[in-house]
C-alpha cells in the first residue's frame, strides 16, 4: 500500500508528504472525512512512510523488511486500536500509550493509528490526553473520524486536522470502469449514488444494485408501482432484510426523483437513472407531479419509519397502497 493508491485526495496526501520532507510532521493527526474516501489507507500509507528506512521521495520503498510488515499489520511500531464494541476500551488505551513510550523495536518513530475517533469515550479520551499533551520523541497518533462533532473537543484541539474530500464522480466512474470492469452504464450510475465513496460503490456493485434498479424500472414501465421491481401492482411486500429494504427505499427515491426533475431539464447531467432517460421522460410526461412529489415524500417518511424501527411490513404495505395512486 502506498499514497499512489489513494484517489481523488491529493491535497491531504500532499500535506502529508511535505511535512515528512520538512521533517515537521505532527505528533498528532485527525483524518477527518466521509467514510470511504481514503482516510485508512493514507493513514497506514503515511505510517509505513515514517518507519520505512529507505523512502524515497516522501514514498515508501515497498520492498524493506519494514515495508513489508508494514503492509501484512505486523510492524511492531504501527499500532492500530479499533474499538470493541461501540467503544475503545480505556486498558487498550492506556497500553498503546505505554508501548509510546518505549523506544521502538526496529524504527526510530512510533505510530499509533485509531480507526474511529468517535468511539474514544470520555474515559479513554482522557486516557489519551496525557500522551497527546506531553508526547514521546519520535511518535505520531493518527486519529480517523467521519466527523469531528462526535469527538472529546480536548482531543480535537490538540490534533492537526487534515481534512478528506467526496470523491468526484469521475474519478469512481473511472475507477469502476479501470479497475474492475464495470459496464458504463453501470458505472455511471453507481458513481451517482454512492455519494462519493468509493467503497460504497464497490460494495453496490458487489450486491448487483444496478439489476435491482433495472428490474425497478422496468416494473415501472409496465405499470407495476410497487417498491421492489419483482413485486408487481397490489403485491403484498415481500420478506426482505431490512437492508435490503432500505436500498430500495433509496432506489426508489431516486427514480422518482429523476421523473420530477425531468419536468423541468432533458439534460442527462442532471439525472441519476441517465441510461434511463427514455423511460424517465415518458413517466415524466404521464404522470401528476404533485402526486410524485407526494410519493416522494411518503418514501422518505417510510425511510424514517424503518430507521425509527417501525413494523417493516406495515410501513411497506401503506407505502405500496399510495404508490398504487401514481398508475
Amino acid at each position: 500500500m502506498s499514497f499512489k493508491e489513494i484517489l481523488g485526495q491529493e491535497k491531504a496526501v500532499a500535506l502529508l508528504k511535505g511535512a515528512f520532507l520538512r521533517g515537521r510532521a505532527s505528533h498528532a493527526y485527525i483524518f477527518v472525512g466521509p467514510a470511504g474516501v481514503g482516510k485508512s489507507k493514507a493513514a497506514i500509507s503515511f505510517a509505513k512512510l515514517l518507519v520505512c528506512p529507505a523512502s524515497r521521495q516522501a514514498e515508501p520503498c515497498d520492498a524493506c523488511p519494514s515495508c513489508r510488515k508494514a503492509d501484512a499489520a505486523n510492524h511492531p511500531d504501527i499500532q492500530v486500536l479499533s474499538p470493541d464494541g461501540q467503544f475503545i476500551r480505556i486498558d487498550a488505551v492506556r497500553e498503546a500509550c505505554r508501548r509510546l513510550s518505549l523506544k521502538g523495536f526496529e524504527s526510530s518513530t512510533k505510530v499509533l493509528i485509531i480507526s474511529d475517533g468517535a468511539a474514544l469515550n470520555d474515559e479513554s479520551s482522557n486516557a489519551l490526553l496525557k500522551t497527546l499533551e506531553e508526547p514521546a520523541p519520535d511518535t505520531v497518533i493518527i486519529i480517523l473520524a467521519t466527523s469531528l462533532k462526535a469527538m472529546v473537543p480536548t482531543i480535537v484541539s490538540r490534533c492537526q486536522r487534515i481534512v478528506f474530500s467526496s470523491l468526484q464522480e469521475s474519478v469512481i466512474f473511472e475507477v469502476l470502469r479501470r479497475d474492475h470492469g464495470v459496464g458504463e452504464d453501470e458505472a455511471f450510475y453507481l458513481s451517482r449514488i454512492s455519494e462519493g465513496c468509493m467503497e460504497a460503490a464497490l460494495r453496490f456493485h458487489q450486491e448487483k444494485v444496478f439489476m435491482q434498479r433495472n428490474r425497478l424500472a422496468a416494473a415501472w414501465m409496465k405499470g407495476e408501482v410497487g417498491l421492489l421491481g419483482s413485486q408487481g401492482r397490489g403485491a403484498s411486500p415481500k420478506k426482505e432484510s431490512r437492508q435490503e429494504t432500505e436500498m430500495a427505499l433509496y432506489l426508489l427515491a431516486g427514480w422518482l426523483r429523476d421523473i420530477l426533475v425531468a419536468k423541468i431539464s432533458a439534460e442527462k447531467k442532471y439525472f441519476i437513472n441517465a441510461d434511463r432517460i427514455d423511460d424517465i421522460m415518458h413517466l415524466s410526461r404521464k404522470l401528476n407531479p404533485e402526486v410524485l412529489e407526494g410519493a416522494l415524500k411518503l418514501v422518505a417518511q417510510t425511510t424514517a419509519d424503518l430507521k425509527a424501527n417501525v413494523n417493516m411490513r406495515l410501513a411497506l404495505a401503506r407505502l405500496n397502497s399510495e404508490l398504487q395512486k401514481i398508475a
